[in-house]
């Protein structure tokens, strides 16, 4: 006989939250993830083939916290940012977010509080919220995080007697979604208020070298006195997603710990080979220039159609990353919007889904990393058909 779902005993985290078909049609225009560019993803082959040839090595269990030579790799590639780091302090994860949930693991228990800005990465706002913590949001400026009002909120709650934030999460450098990227001010401030109140800042950082103009600002983790900074770090965004290999960088006794809960018994040794050769032979830098020179193309083609397209809108144009946040007029509702487009073929991403609390409905975030320049122009000219139709029905009820 059928038993009903309703039979099952869930757990709370998973008794409202299901993950849905992943089905897009293949005509459809993805302007909504993250997705590397198909064109510039990097031929493996001898890689692949190396790792290969050390059967034992890449066949075997890998070693808990990730193979020798690419914690080394990691390492070099963080010094060129002027983060000192040594071999300990290097976890091998299966990407970033990885890194964010054992982060959580290691620290949180349900009901601590977390900081986040507002708006923040909707993927690790989906983690987060699995580990129910309490979340402390900060408003952002063009100059990110604004840290002074961090601080009157944490000195509030230490006058009040409420526990102070474990953790802080936030990504520096193209923000996801706004693409702003924090101030060296800020960022020296920010360490200094972990210090004074005890937490760790989380630093995700996958998009720093996608830059295509400016200058570089120092990573947080580079200010970083005393083990308060937890650097998390991706291939994702400089090689290929598909690879799942990213690293955690922070003190021996938190790698140990995050270690200690991994359950994959090591993360997969056979591809952490073929990115250990990639950053050997400065495949790695030579494949970030690429990407560099492509992406950049592709956000100036979203800008110029967006300004044509969705006319009223509000757009700031950042100098690297993958994302456009989009601020809408007001009679435009972000939710209706991205139903709209859904319906002529784009995919693009609802702005709320990126906040903590409650969210402001004149939000989408747009990625100009998947598409070609030709897509994206289709893309946002049929946005800006529904953009066009809603905005003559509110005028038509008004």
């Amino acid at each position: 006989m059928h038993r009903g779902t309703d039979e099952f005993r869930w757990a709370r985290r998973a008794a409202d939250k299901i993950a849905m078909p992943s089905t897009t049609p293949r005509d459809m225009i993805r302007l909504g993830g993250g997705l590397a560019f198909p064109d510039e993803l990097p031929n493996i082959v001898e890689e692949a083939a190396a790792a290969a040839a050390m059967r034992s090595e890449g066949l075997q269990y890998g070693p808990l916290y990730g193979l020798t030579d690419l914690r080394d790799a990691v390492v070099a590639y963080l010094a060129q940012d002027g983060v000192s780091a040594e071999r300990e302090n290097i976890l091998i994860v299966n990407g970033a977010k990885h890194g964010l949930d054992l982060a959580c693991r290691v620290f949180i228990e349900p009901g601590d509080a977390m900081i986040v800005t507002g708006p923040t990465y909707m993927t690790a706002l989906s983690i987060m919220k699995t580990h129910e913590v309490e979340f402390v949001v900060v408003s952002q400026d063009d100059n990110g995080m604004k840290v002074d009002e961090l601080e009157e909120t944490l000195v509030a709650r230490r006058k009040s007697g409420r526990p102070l934030p474990k953790l802080l999460f936030d990504v520096p450098d193209f923000h996801n979604p706004t693409g702003i990227t924090l101030s060296i001010e800020r960022r020296q401030k920010l360490v200094q208020l972990a210090i004074e109140y005890g937490f760790r800042v989380l630093e995700d950082d996958p998009y720093r070298r996608v830059r295509f103009e400016g200058t570089s600002i120092a990573p947080i983790k580079s200010f970083d006195i005393g083990n308060h900074v937890i650097g998390l770090g991706t291939v994702s965004k400089i090689l290929a997603p598909g690879l799942r290999i990213g690293w955690v960088n922070a003190s021996p006794e938190i790698v140990g710990r995050m270690a200690a809960q991994k359950c994959d018994h090591g993360t997969n040794p056979f591809v952490q080979r073929i990115v250990a050769q990639l950053f050997l032979n400065r495949k790695v830098d030579e494949h970030i220039e690429r990407v560099k020179r492509t992406l950049r193309v592709h956000r100036d083609t979203m800008v110029e159609a967006i300004h044509e397209h969705l006319p009223g809108s509000k757009v700031d144009v950042p100098h690297g990353g993958y994302f456009l946040w989009v601020r809408l007029p007001d009679e435009v509702d972000a939710d209706q919007l991205v139903q709209r487009a859904g319906e002529l073929k784009v995919e693009v991403n609802p702005g709320r889904l990126s906040f903590a609390g409650p969210a402001p409905g004149q939000f989408i975030r747009l990625a100009y990393s998947f598409c070609d320049p030709t897509e994206i122009r289709a893309g946002i000219a049929r946005l800006g058909e529904a953009y066009r139709a809603l905005r003559s029905t509110r005028a038509t009820q008004a």
